[in-house]
């Protein structure tokens, strides 16, 4: 037996006097009564029968209420204040590192170490603490509000019936008492709860000393214990932002859904107060289905350096608890970094050039906009069979954010795949000018791939330069950049030139595999579809298949980080504009496809697939 057994061992013997039920908890963590009699604060005793334990589990303490109930302080934690503990507290549970910057000392199966990097508390419970629901597996809340309250556990899709009829929750408990501070931090030394339950094996078991097990603990009162900005129960504060590069036709096109989506909110909370009028008593979660919204609108002017002056100016003047929509024709990294350092969620702004992170939580996007294109031609590539280590290819990038975009992700994705790095070329405007001089710079150099990362000011240099290029070379451009004079490419290149289309190509006729709903007039991609920013049904989209979504499933939990943690447990979505969006914890970018397309002869060409939806 290890020295940590025998530790747990002895407490186990020490706290229960009772015989405990063996280990079959399924991802058993912690909810419950604030703080430890030892420390003088009253305990109310657990509910007793079925009534009172109904009734404790239906009143949720106000914000307020919870953090009186908190206020006294472990002496552990010595002067600390609850600034430095959430700061402190944070990277334990997000991060797995102790505050000296150490790794967290952890434990699964008895004596098994894991690195708690890679197995944080909030991989399973979340960002916000309030548990997430995975696969049927239901992991509890982890946060203060939840934990000192006692708790039954929601049903699952694995329960199953015994012979009396009754349900046997996924080889869980199906109940608790609340826990007090130190039975707490008693289960995350020795995982074991207030009902006398061990958690399942794959609950590590922190070690921690006295101190950083306060800050912990306290961490965990401290999470998601007030309502975030811009939210009460009684309703939404939103924002969306428009730069002043936008044409008036693209603000009105996102602006208009925005604005039908908050006025249709409002008409539903006045019809459903003058059911309440007449006597209608709501059932369930009925009262979190009706909360009013609000929209203010951020127009921000001038060049990006001063949009991060205006926008801390517009969000000091109204809180707002998330930002839906946007649109800019610029780079979107002011206001990503933004609301990265505000924590303000951004849902799915109208952008051809987001931020790609793989570590930024803040901003959802639809997809990674021209990074995503070069990223699928990379993949392409690397699936033919004629492009060997000894095929040239060549990048020719004009000077612009889409160029450097769109060569970013062939770059990043060709180092993914563990390609050599590939010869680029800077385009500057003398050179696009020059076609002469732009063939017999590329004819140099006896590439058998060549990528065209410019817009539409290219492609009358194109049968030039496709001439002085050796047979069978391909020609690659971005149908984004292009944009509607994608469709005026020359005819007697086309064979030889591929065209990255991040958009849906099938015909949308609604969710075939969810709901059966199949539309009467499917929505068909075209040649005249290139140059289509989809603003008005992207925006729609976001609004009604995946926000709406969200905000009715936070019920009485209003934490901007619980909002992205709900949205990422969504089921997969057919949408009128890509084939699919996919979500999952921590993905920003819903839509993971892009075709690679051909052209078929003709002044109304065919758009021909030369590739699957999503390349690997």
């Amino acid at each position: 037996m290890s020295i940590f057994d025998r530790s747990f061992a002895g407490f186990r013997r020490g706290w229960m006097k009772t015989s405990l039920l063996p280990a079959i908890s399924l991802l058993l963590i912690l909810p419950g009564s604030p703080l430890d009699a030892a420390e003088g604060t009253k305990i109310s005793p657990a509910p007793s029968t079925r009534a009172d334990r109904a009734m404790a589990l239906e009143r949720q303490m106000s914000p307020a209420e919870w953090l009186a109930a908190t206020t006294p302080r472990d002496p552990a934690l010595g002067d600390l204040t609850d600034e430095e503990i959430l700061r402190l507290g944070e990277v334990m549970y997000r991060d797995g590192l102790l505050p000296s910057g150490e790794v967290m000392e952890a434990f699964i199966r008895g004596d098994i170490e894991v690195d708690s990097t890679a197995f944080s508390c909030s991989s399973c419970h979340q960002r916000g603490g309030l548990g997430s629901v995975e696969g049927g597996v239901v992991t509890p809340p982890t946060n203060g509000r939840k934990l000192y309250q006692p708790y039954r556990r929601p049903p699952s899709l694995n329960d199953v019936a015994d012979k009396m009829g009754r349900y046997v929750y996924a080889k869980t408990i199906t109940e608790r008492p609340a826990y007090t501070r130190e039975s707490l931090k008693a289960s995350l030394r020795y995982g074991i709860d207030p009902a006398g339950e061990i958690f399942n094996d794959v609950m590590p078991r922190y070690p921690l000393n006295d101190r950083d097990m306060a800050i912990l603990a306290r961490y965990l009162e401290l999470l998601s214990s007030e309502y975030s900005p811009g939210a009460d129960p009684k309703g939404f504060k939103f924002a969306t932002i428009v730069t002043d590069d936008v044409s008036a036709a693209d603000r009105e096109a996102m602006l208009e859904p925005i604005r039908m989506f908050v006025a249709g909110q409002n008409q539903q909370v006045a019809m459903y107060k003058d059911f309440l009028k007449f006597g209608y008593t709501p059932t369930g979660d009925m009262k979190y289905s009706f909360r009013t919204a609000s929209l203010s609108v951020w127009d921000l002017k001038g060049e990006p350096e001063t949009w991060r002056a205006q926008l801390e100016a517009y969000q000091q003047r109204d809180q707002v608890f998330a930002v839906l929509g946007g649109i800019s024709n610029r780079q979107w990294r002011p206001i990503h970094e933004f609301c990265e350092a505000r924590r303000l969620p951004c849902f799915y702004p109208i952008t051809d050039l987001p931020v790609v992170s793989d570590t930024d939580w803040y901003t959802v996007y639809f997809n990674k906009g021209y990074e995503q294109e070069g990223e699928v031609a990379a993949r392409f590539l690397k699936r033919r069979a004629e492009i060997d280590s000894a095929t040239g290819i060549l990048q020719l990038v004009q000077d612009s954010p889409a160029g450097r975009a769109l060569a970013a992700g062939f770059d990043h994705s060709r180092q993914d795949l563990r390609e050599p790095a590939v010869e680029t070329l800077i385009l500057d405007d003398a050179l696009l000018d020059d076609p002469k001089a732009l063939a017999a710079l590329v004819a140099g150099k006896h590439p058998g791939v060549v990528l065209l990362w410019a817009d539409a000011t290219i492609l009358p240099h194109l049968p030039l330069l496709a001439e002085s290029l050796a047979d069978p070379a391909l020609l690659f451009v971005s149908s984004t950049a292009l944009g509607k004079a994608t469709t005026t490419l020359p005819e007697k290149i086309r064979e030889q030139v591929f065209i990255t289309y991040p958009y849906r190509l099938k015909p949308y006729v609604g969710d075939e595999e969810g709901t059966g709903f199949l539309s009467r007039i499917p929505i068909e991609t075209t040649f005249r579809s290139f140059g289509d920013r989809r603003i008005a049904t992207r925006t729609a989209t976001m609004l009604n298949q995946s926000v709406l979504q969200g905000l009715r499933l936070l019920y009485e939990n209003l934490y901007r980080d619980h909002m992205l943690d709900v949205m990422s447990m969504q089921m997969d979505q057919t949408v009128p504009d890509y084939e699919r969006l996919s979500f999952g914890p921590g993905q920003r970018y819903a839509s993971k496809g892009c075709y690679v397309i051909q052209l078929g002869p003709g002044p109304e060409p065919e758009l021909i697939p030369r590739s699957p939806w999503v390349l690997h």
